[in-house]
């Protein structure tokens, strides 16, 4: 198994399509220019697929790094996407009775 078998040279000039860089990172190509990073992941038996931004602004290192932390998170026993969702909107933890109250 290939690990970082893309570089920013490469990533730049491939042609669309998607683009394997090791440990479940994929590059995804719509035009030569523009692209996003997708992780996959295998969450409770289940294959789940979590955006980690598109190409150019995500560069291939930070791309890297997030997919990192997310594989930690899933090995740590929580959902990465989950998790992300939670910091993203936070919690609204309502009980029945706050939900019922006029």
């Amino acid at each position: 198994m290939l690990y970082n078998s893309l570089n920013p040279l490469k990533a730049k000039n491939l042609d669309p399509g998607k683009y394997a860089d090791g440990q479940g990172l994929w590059l995804v190509k719509r035009t030569k220019q523009a692209g996003r990073w997708m992780l996959r992941l295998s969450v409770g038996g289940r294959r789940r697929e979590m955006g980690l931004g598109r190409r150019p602004d995500v560069s291939i290192a930070e791309a890297r790094e997030r997919a990192a932390k997310a594989r930690k998170t899933l090995r740590g026993g929580l959902d990465p996407i989950v998790e992300r969702e939670k910091v993203k909107y936070g919690s609204i933890g309502l009980t029945v009775a706050e939900c019922l109250a006029p």
